[in-house]
């Protein structure tokens, strides 16, 4: 998915809503949305500050959404409805 799509699927929601984030779809946990990292603010080589060469198909623009406190049992049925 990429930043675009995920705009686009946002745009008609409750801009209050919270934001949580549904993880492992076998054994299914709701958690909190604790912020957003971009790889290149955390792939910096120590020295010079350049990120790594990358030769594994992932870019300094890719996109994180990071996991924050688990909050309880989650719903395989997310999956089911969730839009794509």
């Amino acid at each position: 998915m990429t930043v675009g799509e995920l705009i686009e699927i946002l745009q008609d929601m409750d801009p209050e809503a919270q934001v949580h984030i549904m993880s492992q779809q076998s054994w299914p946990f709701e958690n909190t949305l604790a912020g957003v990292a971009v790889r290149e603010e955390f792939e910096r080589d120590d020295e010079d500050g350049e990120a790594p060469s990358r030769a594994d198909g992932t870019a300094p623009s890719d996109v994180f959404l990071c996991e924050g406190t688990q909050l309880r049992y989650g719903s395989k049925n997310a999956w089911n409805v969730m839009a794509t």
